[in-house]
Parts: C-alpha cells; sequence; structure tokens
C-alpha cells in the first residue's frame, strides 16, 4: 500500500534535519507530482532548508563581501595567515585606487595592481607570519586614507592594543628637470617607524597630479 502523502513528506523533512539537508530524498516524492498544489501549500511547514556554508578566508569572492573580524571568526587556525595576507591584499588595492581618485587611478591603477600591489603584500606577509594566531585575529587595516597631499595609503594595526605594526604611505616627488613620481613606500613598528622602506615607484608626468581623494 502506498504512503499517505503527509507520511512521505514528513519522512523527507525528518532526513533533511538529521543530515543538515544535505540529503533530500526527493525521489521519494516523485510518484505524486499529481497532487494538488493546495495541498503541498497546506504541507509546505515540512520543508527543510539547507544549512548555509560557512564564508572561507581564503575565498577571494567571500573577502569582497565580509571583514577581516568576520572572516576570522570562522578560519581555522591553520588557514588564518593565509586568509589575512589574502585579505589585506585585496583591501590594499580598494584602498589605493580610492585615493587615488578617478583621475590618477585610470592612468597608473593597472601599473599600481600589477607591480606596487604585491610588493605590498609580500611586505604584510613579512611582517605578520610570525605573530600568532590571537594577535592574527585581532589584526586590523584602516580604511581611510589621506586627501590632499597627505601620505597615509592604509596602517595595520592590532585592534586590541591600538598600536600600528605597519604603515603604507605615497610621497610625490618631483626631482629637478623631471616629472612627476609616486613614491610608494612603509613604515615598520620594528624601528618605530624611522626607516623608509621602499615598494616601488610609478611615474606620473611632467604636469602635477590632482590631489588625492579628487
Amino acid at each position: 500500500m502506498k504512503s499517505p502523502l503527509w507520511m512521505r513528506k514528513l519522512f523527507v523533512a525528518f532526513v533533511a534535519v538529521i543530515t543538515l539537508g544535505t540529503v533530500i530524498p526527493t525521489g521519494y516524492l516523485a510518484e505524486d507530482k499529481t497532487e494538488s498544489s493546495e495541498n503541498y501549500q497546506d504541507e509546505s511547514y515540512l520543508r527543510v532548508e539547507p544549512r548555509d556554508e560557512l564564508p572561507d578566508p581564503t575565498d577571494n569572492e567571500g573577502q569582497d563581501e565580509m571583514d577581516w573580524p568576520s572572516l576570522a571568526k570562522y578560519a581555522p587556525t591553520s588557514e588564518l595567515l593565509t586568509g589575512f595576507v589574502s585579505y589585506a591584499s585585496l583591501q590594499s588595492e580598494e584602498i589605493g585606487l580610492a585615493k587615488f581618485g578617478e583621475t590618477i587611478s585610470n592612468r597608473v591603477g593597472s601599473e599600481y595592481k600589477d607591480t606596487i600591489v604585491p610588493r605590498m603584500t609580500e611586505a604584510i606577509a613579512s611582517s605578520v607570519e610570525l605573530l600568532d594566531e590571537e594577535t592574527i585575529r585581532s589584526l586590523r587595516l584602516t580604511d581611510k586614507p589621506a586627501s590632499g597631499y597627505g601620505e597615509r595609503i592604509m596602517h595595520v594595526y592590532n585592534e586590541e592594543t591600538g598600536e600600528d605594526l605597519l604603515r603604507f604611505h605615497v610621497r610625490r616627488d618631483h626631482p629637478p628637470q623631471d616629472g612627476y613620481w609616486f613614491n610608494f613606500h612603509y613604515h615598520d613598528a620594528s624601528d618605530n617607524f624611522e626607516e623608509h622602506y621602499e615598494v616601488g615607484k610609478i611615474y606620473w608626468d611632467k604636469n602635477t597630479p590632482p590631489k588625492w581623494l579628487s
């Protein structure tokens, strides 16, 4: 004897619950396609939706949608360092282009992404590779680059202590008889931010470049 439709739907719901939604025996219901849609709607409370997957800290699409505190919450220890470095790399690109403004980004944005961002990423990876798990989870990036003629692109800091680890800046250089250059560099907490560690240079033009964020 064929089981009643409501009983078979209850079985489907039960299997879905105990398997967290990973197994849905839809074939068990296939033979009843001729049942009225009205009955199905009456019993819709039996349907179970699969659980959402946890965010992957090394997935680029997820990083575009979430900030580091959210990603760090789910990241396993084995992927924590890689996750932060990947996140910081994406942010350094985004924040840098935002600082440039439209005119500068249109002209040097590609070169910045291809040559400067990878070197910034290397500096970040080298700086944080020996940090303990909890410190990495506490790392943050500033997201308000300096406008006008200010040099700041972004800083890497520890939210728990409020102390900076790295400060990424860009300076406008104008050597005599030459055009304008953007000098990308960073300062490190290890020497109290006294040294300039060069990341790279990008040539602009003989004409004065626009102010940042313009």
